[in-house]
């Protein structure tokens, strides 16, 4: 989040609204507006898009914008914002857009029939045809398809390829894009942010320059692997975590890409609402569908971060900035936030950790863990409580019911005496016979009275024996959760 006092000030919700902005075709051309948090608008100043698939917006503030005569003059801009575009999205939505801006030809149908079935991916020849050519909406569609999932996701981030070793990737194209802003804005404070791809594109700008103030990330992959020695080794000493945060979601393939390494930036787990069920292919036969799922189950024996499940929802969709909700300052809701406000969520994100690729002793793992502990201290505190207060009072009753069971033969007695066998017998006489029968030898004949006492003292023991166990479970689970943040917080994660 900008720490700027001036006019330009963003919180992630703004971040969140700019970064889905950029997968709008439409916005791709000077001067148009986005509407960010509280009403507030930005305007494009400048684009970018290139046939390795990489898109990107700069933005300013109305400010900003008015004081450089729409964009006009550059140089007196103060503040500006890139954000880069996530991985092509797969639907009849996107193509539609795609087809309305660069136009349609009789022989492209066939995509449009089998759209649903993920083409690109079927066609080898025709992956590398649309490498070359940008004809027509249908071409340019399939290319940014192929240049987001297959090369810079599944390339690069899945099998870990220095983003250096390729002089025109996404990754490189949009470092150097940053420094063509940078030079055309000399005195302008520069962020960045994204989705996805265009979050691991973000993180490498803001890694490249010093002159990226800060920028907030979406459901990226880690590119600590694919980044030189020297970045790797300011990555481990925490440089970039004062200005970089990413958000994560356990539901999300890509963003838990690569998260069993190093951290680049400060990660938080943001809480997805919708905990989705998940997109089932196992019937689907197509040969698009089937050629992916056997291309993400070889990529998991070279990356043991990669879900092919998770990933694969997230390319069929499963993959949008609107699973977010914010506090009313602005901040993305975590799981950590979630959890502590809502103690029912926690055997459900339990369930969720357990159904993704996600290391057991990974940070997310052991936050979420730690919340198991001290919701399971409370439960076990309110449960034993119950339970031994229950069984405290029945005890407690004992003496209650043994002196109406004797009132009930007192009651019975005194109605037969003074008739026949018992005419010499009067009521006084079943009186005395009781209270003889009830402090024989100054004990209770009715029941043990030092028995009572031991179970009522018992009982009592029990009860804080209990009591102490669950108040050590919630303080293991707290001090677990402590030491988990500040270890979490010295490696840049929360």
């Amino acid at each position: 989040m900008s720490k700027n006092k001036s006019h330009f000030q963003l919180n992630d919700k703004d971040y969140n609204f700019i970064s889905n902005a950029s997968y709008k075709i439409d916005n791709y051309k000077k001067s148009s507006d986005i509407v960010i948090s509280q009403g507030r608008k930005m305007y494009v100043v400048d684009y970018k898009e290139t046939k390795k698939g990489l898109n990107a917006l700069t933005l300013v503030s109305r400010e900003d914008y008015r004081i450089s005569n729409k964009g006009k003059d550059l140089t007196k801009i103060k503040n500006a914002v890139i954000a880069y575009r996530g991985s092509e999205p797969i639907g009849a939505g996107q193509y539609k857009d795609t087809i309305k801006k660069h136009g349609k030809k009789e022989s492209d149908d066939l995509l449009s029939t089998i759209l649903t079935k993920l083409p690109p991916f079927s066609r080898s020849k025709g992956s590398q045809e649309v490498t070359t050519k940008l004809t027509t909406g249908t071409t340019a569609y399939t290319n940014e398809i192929v240049q987001d999932w297959m090369v810079s996701d599944t390339k690069y981030l899945i099998k870990n390829i220095p983003f250096e070793h390729g002089a025109e990737n996404q990754m490189v194209q949009a470092d150097r894009y940053a420094k063509e802003i940078h030079k055309k804005m000399p005195n302008a404070k520069m962020y960045v942010t994204g989705h996805s791809l265009g979050g691991s594109n973000a993180s490498y700008v803001l890694v490249k320059n010093d002159f990226i103030q800060g920028g907030v990330t979406f459901e990226n992959p880690n590119i600590y692997p694919n980044l030189s020695d020297g970045l790797q080794a300011k990555a481990l000493k925490g440089d970039y975590r004062s200005r970089l945060t990413e958000y994560i979601n356990l539901n999300d393939g890509l963003s838990l890409l690569n998260r069993h390494t190093t951290e680049i930036g400060r990660v938080k787990v943001m809480y997805d609402a919708a905990l989705p069920e998940g997109v089932d292919y196992s019937e689907d036969s197509s040969k698009a569908v089937q050629f992916i799922k056997d291309l993400l189950n070889r990529a998991m024996s070279v990356n043991p971060s990669l879900d092919a499940n998770l990933f694969l929802e997230a390319l069929a969709g499963s993959h949008g900035l609107d699973r977010y909700t914010f506090s009313p300052d602005g901040s993305v809701q975590t799981i950590d936030d979630m959890l502590r406000k809502n103690p029912s969520l926690t055997t459900a994100m339990l369930h969720q950790l357990g159904q993704s690729n996600v290391d057991p002793h990974s940070v997310v793992a052991i936050l979420i863990k730690s919340h198991v502990l001290m919701n399971t201290g409370r439960k076990f505190s309110t449960y034993a409580d119950h339970h031994m207060q229950q069984i405290i009072r029945k005890i407690e009753k004992l003496d209650d019911k043994v002196d109406q069971s004797v009132e009930r033969v007192r009651s019975r007695y005194k109605q037969i005496v003074g008739f026949g066998s018992y005419d010499q017998l009067t009521a006084s006489d079943v009186d005395a016979v009781i209270r003889h029968l009830k402090t024989e030898g100054l004990e209770n004949e009715f029941y043990s009275v030092k028995k009572y006492d031991t179970a009522i003292d018992s009982a009592m023991n029990m009860k804080r024996w209990m009591d102490s166990i669950s108040d050590d479970m919630s303080d293991f689970g707290k001090q677990y959760h402590d030491a988990d943040k500040a270890l979490a917080k010295n490696m840049g994660i929360s």
